[in-house]
């Protein structure tokens, strides 16, 4: 039977085969690969043109999926493809706990900051004012202070220490002068009379109070920081016109004790000199995110709520749903916020999960029965991006050079295992 013959569009024949292909987000940003239910068409992706478009209502993200499925050469693929599309429009900060970004950071000439326990090493101050507002940086520090010396008690503070804590930042911030862990200890171990009368003991009662608080701050200033953050920054960085900036906290990774409250102190300093430079805006990864979560989590939401405000896209990186939701007790405060860290972030990539952490997944990111299929299916390289309340299936795709700067599996094989990464991802 002779058919008549018709040309038409891809817009309009979407129309005829309803859902066949998604609508995709355009191609503002930088390409990152193709997407799988968009017909294969080009992915192009950056969290501050997208928040522009109205794609999303923040720029925050967080990137999950099992090792040796191209979770971290996603991310790697992302900074290096911003910098070489945006130049100086995009400053990279990297929190990097266990030394994986050298290599990118040579590439990309990124200033490295090795921080080690122990003396003759570089420093930075988490009691540094940062670039905010003199409020804002009161506010911050104190939050800070209490989340680490919670911390290394291993409970809440009581009000009275918390009060304490926070009346010695306060006095030295009024006094307009840098400050460090160290001066902060020495400030409630002899709190003036005024204080004392505020707080309605005795001297004495008040120092066995506020015991644990100054006990705290010594372990932090004499073993968990030392050598750290526990002085005046030594490190000079270029905030300005420099491409970004490496912590590299590999030397304390294997410390499951000190790594969560060093990435707290690197979190916090590193945001305070991120903030307050509109004109430059930045992208924060943050590698191992649970580490940052354990301790920071009241901080971490802060922060990430704040985003559009200061001009910081905030990139967390971790394995699966349970590293963010373990590290406090059910039912706490901490828990919830920890669990409440997601609903702060639109942009959710989500590479292949373990069987056992599907559930999770999809409770935690309300994932339809689909995308559930889809999940323990993905292969190596391709993920679900949920992007505000849509979703894509994207394959990222390395360049030859890029596969080489992002193998972190030369050690096992003579060959390197990234060879295997292939023609897809690493």
């Amino acid at each position: 039977m002779p058919v008549d013959w018709s040309r038409s569009t891809l817009a309009h024949l979407r129309s005829v085969y309803p859902f066949h292909t998604a609508a995709g987000f355009g191609e503002r940003g930088v390409l990152l690969g193709s997407d799988v239910t968009g017909g294969f068409r080009g992915f192009y992706f950056d969290p501050f043109e997208f928040y522009q478009q109205r794609h999303l209502t923040n720029p925050n993200m967080i990137v999950m999926g099992s090792v040796g499925f191209g979770k971290s050469a996603t991310v790697k693929a992302l900074i290096r493809r911003l910098q070489a599309v945006y130049g100086s429009g995009r400053y990279l900060a990297i929190i990097d706990p266990k030394g994986e970004y050298s290599t990118v950071a040579a590439d990309l000439g990124l200033a490295v900051i090795k921080l080690f326990p122990g003396e003759g090493g570089a420093r930075v101050n988490p009691m540094d004012p940062g670039s905010t507002s003199n409020d804002e940086s009161v506010i911050a520090r104190q939050t800070l202070a209490a989340q680490l010396v919670a911390g290394v008690l291993g409970r809440e503070l009581t009000p009275l220490e918390d009060a304490v804590l926070s009346w010695g930042i306060e006095t030295r911030c009024r006094a307009n002068q840098a400050f460090t862990l160290a001066d902060l200890h020495r400030e409630i171990l002899d709190p003036p009379d005024e204080l004392v009368r505020l707080s309605r003991h005795t001297p004495l009662e008040l120092a066995r109070a506020t015991s644990p608080v100054t006990f705290a701050l010594d372990k932090l200033c004499s073993r968990t920081l030392r050598g750290m953050f526990d002085g005046p920054t030594t490190v000079h960085v270029d905030w300005d016109n420099g491409p970004g900036v490496v912590l590299d906290l590999s030397a304390v990774y294997a410390n499951s004790e000190a790594l969560p409250l060093v990435m707290v102190a690197a979190t916090h300093w590193l945001n305070g000199a991120l903030r307050g430079r509109p004109e430059r805006r930045s992208v924060q990864v943050i590698d191992e995110a649970w580490a940052a979560v354990r301790h920071g989590a009241a901080y971490l939401q802060g922060s990430l709520k704040l985003s559009r405000t200061y001009g910081v896209a905030t990139v967390l990186v971790c394995h699966r749903p349970s590293d963010l939701t373990a590290q406090a007790d059910d039912g706490t405060a901490s828990s919830k916020i920890a669990a409440g860290l997601l609903s702060d972030i639109q942009t959710r990539v989500l590479l292949r999960q373990p069987p056992e952490q599907i559930a999770a997944a999809v409770e935690m990111f309300d994932l339809s029965e689909r995308e559930r299929d889809w999940l323990s299916q993905l292969v190596q390289g391709r993920a679900i991006w949920k992007i505000g309340a849509r979703t894509a299936v994207v394959q990222t795709v390395l360049t030859g050079n890029e596969r080489k700067l992002f193998d972190t599996d030369s050690a096992m094989s003579s060959s390197g295992l990234g060879a295997g990464l292939g023609e897809r991802v690493g």
